[in-house]
């Protein structure tokens, strides 16, 4: 072989090599846990919202990039999204006790049934917008919400 060729070979290696790192590293995909505890009963499921953005967060749950629906036992849940990009993200949670997909309000807005924000935020006077509720995922990430009831 001549010198020639095996610098381009070696050249090409490199490349290839570089390329592969560059493109394992920028698309690395994570997985979110979310344990949730402090839920009134094992009655109804724990409807969840995940949004990477502040577009609809947290009221608007067509806007999330994926929502879930999941079982309760023993007064927890545990929610795993996977297939994630690294970036800012948050999510709005509720106790849908009764089976009927909503979040059920009285009169007055107050919420009737368990409901809790990512970074466990804690509302005042209204839900939080997305900047008082996001976090960042860099690598495989868990968050431990209790529910508010």
């Amino acid at each position: 072989m001549k010198f020639s060729q095996f610098i381009k070979k070696g050249l090409f290696a490199v490349l290839f090599m570089a390329c592969f790192a560059f493109s394992t590293i920028a698309f690395a995909q994570h997985t979110l846990t979310v344990e949730v505890s402090n839920i009134k009963s094992d009655k109804g499921t724990i409807m969840i919202a995940l949004f990477k953005g502040e577009a609809g967060f947290p009221k608007d749950d067509t806007k999330a990039i994926k929502k879930m629906k999941v079982t309760i036992k023993d007064k927890k849940a545990t929610i795993t999204f996977t297939d994630l990009e690294a970036g800012e993200y948050a999510f709005a949670l509720f106790h849908d006790e009764n089976g009927n997909s909503e979040m059920d309000s009285n009169i007055f807005g107050i919420p009737k049934e368990g409901y809790g924000f990512s970074t466990n935020y804690k509302p005042t006077m209204s839900a939080p917008d997305f900047d008082e509720a996001d976090f960042k995922i860099e690598g495989d990430t868990i968050q431990k919400i209790k529910i508010i009831n």
